[in-house]
């Protein structure tokens, strides 16, 4: 996968758990972002001598040491007690992502194959099983995706059939290419029932609506037949038992592997925390929650992320958007020694594929 480099900074979302950043000189800047950038690649923490070799600071080793030191002291660097190198700490990532790191973007041609996998079928689904496969694959990560909210959807479409003499099947066609559909029966009382007429009769009050507000309204048809009031709130129960089905929003997981291919994770009992948190629906729901803050890319690091049992991880995601309403959310979940330049390219790139597609199917 070729992701490749621009200049210009993506929107890139701090989050609540903001930490104070001190500024840094040009020197500790560059010394900072080589450290990540040497870290990210080797996994194996740097030394002054590694850096003066690599990147020809026009110093001595000595003096890049004292500027290392100094970094360590500020809260940017750590020390493993088993090695002379230094690490990024949670703080030294967020001040590179913040302020040193440059984006990414996406090459066309990955984009076009990117596209044309997505577009092969219109069904939800399989929309966001390919994009958290696309995505894993882009970014080399574990990636995750919200189905879109239910509640929030919008009535596009309505058809009544009649399968028996008084039994119909309703299919509702969402604004997010979902169908929700059911077969009822009316009671004895409720009269003949044209079809064609019943259709238009749900549509003029269903289509436009979301399923909330549907759920939420009780009004009465006094002057409506007994058949056609019977009829609707068949529909409104129908709408209120997905809701209620729907209440867990589906998350969709790929790339796990990834995961246990990270020299941090090699540990059995740290690899099976991330593990098992990424398969509780409550931390991820946590985790999601935090990129509803404000526009663009959210990354969280470390001790930031709101899950105890993945602190030793870095998330980066998105919303995405059908229409006007925020649907979901998708992201990439790794070691806080994450490549941060590439996962937030792959992410944003998704995102913005993936709002286009449903657009094109909502509005097909």
């Amino acid at each position: 996968m070729c992701i490749c480099h621009v200049r210009q900074h993506a929107v890139v979302e701090r989050t609540v758990r903001n930490l104070p950043l001190t500024p840094l000189d040009s020197r500790k800047q560059s010394i900072l972002k080589a450290v990540v950038t040497d870290y990210v690649r080797t996994a194996e923490p740097v030394g002054s001598r590694a850096l003066v070799d690599r990147y020809h600071f026009g110093v001595r080793s000595a003096t890049i040491r004292n500027e290392m030191a100094e970094l360590s002291e500020m809260g940017y660097l750590r020390q493993p007690h088993t090695s002379a190198g230094r690490i990024p700490s949670d703080l030294g990532y967020r001040f590179y992502v913040d302020r040193l790191m440059d984006q990414a973007a996406i090459s066309s041609d990955e984009a076009a194959t990117v596209r044309n996998s997505l577009m092969r079928r219109a069904e939800m689904d399989f929309i966001l099983h390919e994009t958290c496969r696309i995505l894993s694959g882009l970014a080399r990560y574990t990636s995750l995706a919200t189905h879109p909210t239910v509640k929030d959807a919008v009535v596009r479409h309505i058809a009544l059939t009649s399968i028996g003499q008084r039994k119909f099947l309703a299919v509702l066609v969402l604004d997010d290419g979902g169908v929700i559909h059911e077969i009822f029966e009316l009671s004895h009382g409720s009269g003949k029932i044209d079809p064609v007429r019943a259709t238009n009769f749900l549509a003029q009050r269903l289509v436009g609506k979301t399923l909330s507000s549907l759920n939420a309204d009780n009004s009465e048809l006094s002057n409506e037949a007994p058949g056609m009031e019977e009829l609707l709130s068949k529909v409104r129960e129908f709408v209120k038992r997905e809701l209620e089905a729907a209440e867990e929003t589906d998350v969709h997981l790929e790339g796990t592997s990834y995961i246990m291919q990270q020299p941090e994770f090699q540990d059995v009992s740290r690899l099976e925390t991330v593990l098992s948190a990424l398969e509780e629906r409550r931390a991820l729901y946590k985790l999601f929650s935090s990129v509803y803050l404000g526009p663009g890319v959210t990354v969280i690091i470390g001790a930031e992320n709101p899950v105890d049992a993945m602190h030793e991880c870095s998330f980066v995601g998105a919303k995405y958007r059908i229409g006007d309403r925020v649907a979901g959310t998708i992201g990439v979940v790794g070691p806080t020694r994450m490549d941060y330049r590439r996962a937030v390219a792959a992410v944003e790139f998704m995102a913005r594929n993936l709002e286009q597609l449903l657009e094109e199917l909502r509005v097909a």
